[in-house]
């Protein structure tokens, strides 16, 4: 029975410690993008365009679903609220609709941009990109595809840090609107608050690794 004991402490040990190893890996990668993230942003993400000090920029949507089930998705709304009024306060030339175009029946910019027209903002001012699948693909396509200069980014507080973080690291000057977010129950919090500690992750490694798009294709030009 004793000797039973022993084999069995023996073998959770030897399971013990690489798991234990992972978890700290996992804690100091998650440390690491949350640290970046904060420090990069500190001062060039705002709640209202007129706090916004660039002038003459891009506008880059970044995009979601419209849609969750048949509920609106308020995060969609929000998103198009604040490019609408960034529109409107004239800090910006033109906004690209960045987002999800891989299926027939799918297509973020396309829903984005019907959203602003009807918000107000001239159709020959708005430019689609359909092969945004990622807030680092939007960013980096922004400037290497269509020539952006200067960004104001659009969407809700914790993702437009994260994308004005890439844009910084990418060379891009950049500022965020914080899109306003209607309340949510505590466990979609909960799981959004999961996914974007693991997408910043994920941005350490897309701008360590240098990556390029999933999508590239030839130089488009934006309206002027």
């Amino acid at each position: 029975m004793l000797k039973g004991l022993l084999v069995v402490r023996k073998v959770l040990r030897i399971l013990i410690c690489p798991v234990l190893c992972i978890l700290l890996m996992g804690m100091l990668c998650v440390a690491v993008a949350e640290t970046w993230t904060t420090l990069s942003t500190a001062t060039s993400c705002h709640d209202t365009p007129q706090s916004c000090e660039s002038a003459d920029a891009v506008g880059l949507v970044l995009g979601c679903t419209k849609y969750i089930g048949k509920r609106p998705n308020y995060y969609f709304l929000g998103r198009m609220q604040a490019a609408a009024e960034l529109w409107k306060s004239g800090k910006v030339r033109c906004i690209i609709v960045s987002g999800d175009n891989r299926e027939k029946y799918y297509n973020e910019p396309a829903d984005m941009e019907k959203s602003l027209i009807e918000l107000g903002v001239p159709k020959e001012r708005i430019v689609r990109d359909h092969a945004g699948l990622c807030t680092y693909d939007s960013v980096y396509r922004a400037k290497h595809i269509f020539g952006a200069d200067k960004l104001i980014i659009v969407s809700q507080p914790a993702h437009v840090s994260r994308a004005v973080t890439i844009a910084n690291y990418l060379d891009i000057p950049a500022e965020g609107i914080n899109a306003p977010l209607k309340p949510i129950t505590y466990s979609a919090q909960f799981r959004a608050w999961i996914r974007e500690r693991g997408a910043r992750v994920s941005m350490v490694y897309d701008l360590l690794s240098g990556r390029k798009p999933t999508h590239m294709g030839d130089k488009l030009s934006l309206p002027y």
